[in-house]
């Protein structure tokens, strides 16, 4: 499967909420995470929306699924 990676809106609102609060995790992500992910944990799908706020990274299987 190929999987196509794009920049999304609701990840890096997302990104900005947890570096906001200082803390992992937030609800429209699939996987948070604070510096990079790690590639073994990455949600398989065949698009992932990505958003980064500092450290802080949100993925997002689909168009914003779980």
């Amino acid at each position: 499967m190929t999987t196509t990676w794009y920049t999304s809106p609701a990840a890096v609102a997302a990104a900005q909420r947890m570096a906001m609060a200082g803390k992992v995790g937030d609800p429209a992500c699939s996987m948070a995470a604070v510096g990079r992910p790690d590639p073994a944990l990455v949600p398989r799908d065949k698009r992932i929306g990505i958003g980064r706020h500092g450290a802080y990274w949100c993925l997002i299987r689909g168009d914003g699924g779980h």
